[in-house]
């Protein structure tokens, strides 16, 4: 299983697997920005990942409209 973390906010669009990285980059977004998100994504493996078949999707945090 591999487990991705997507922050995005307005026109920028970021995946990592450090946890920590995606929950500092949500803050500062979240600050500087006024919109962010933060989802946790599972996949069963690389193949499945590169063809965005998630096991898993959940939203982690949220904050402001929805980005665009």
């Amino acid at each position: 299983m591999i487990t991705v973390y997507n922050v995005f906010t307005d026109e920028k669009d970021v995946w990592t697997q450090d946890y920590k990285f995606a929950r500092k980059l949500y803050n500062y977004w979240k600050k500087s920005r006024g919109a962010a998100r933060l989802y946790k994504e599972v996949y069963e493996n690389e193949e499945a990942m590169l063809n965005d078949e998630m096991l898993e999707e959940d939203c982690l945090l949220f904050f402001g409209p929805f980005p665009l």
